[in-house]
């Protein structure tokens, strides 16, 4: 019994091994893009068209899109509020 367990556990990795091995061959010949989280990493890869910057309030926290945020420059940095009373809040 203890044997047959062993060789099933063993044929199970095995499959699993030639699987991975199998898929990461299609990829390489199909020229798929890689998966995200290789892509993200990758500094020259640019928002979609139409995609929105997004900074957060420093005063409420708030996520304002760079386009429509209220800005101030402080230290020589720009700073984005979503509104007139977080920018007059702030104490940079």
């Amino acid at each position: 019994m203890f044997a047959f367990l062993v060789r099933f556990i063993l044929f199970m990795v095995a499959i699993s091994v030639v699987r991975s091995v199998v898929m990461a061959v299609q990829r390489m010949f199909s020229g798929a893009k890689p998966p995200l989280t290789a892509r993200a990493s990758n500094p020259q890869t640019r928002p979609a068209q139409g995609a929105t910057m997004l900074q957060q309030d420093p005063v409420c926290g708030t996520y304002v899109a760079i386009d429509s945020s209220l800005k101030r420059i402080v230290h020589g940095k720009v700073v984005h509020f979503c509104s007139n009373e977080c920018r007059d809040k702030y104490a940079g």
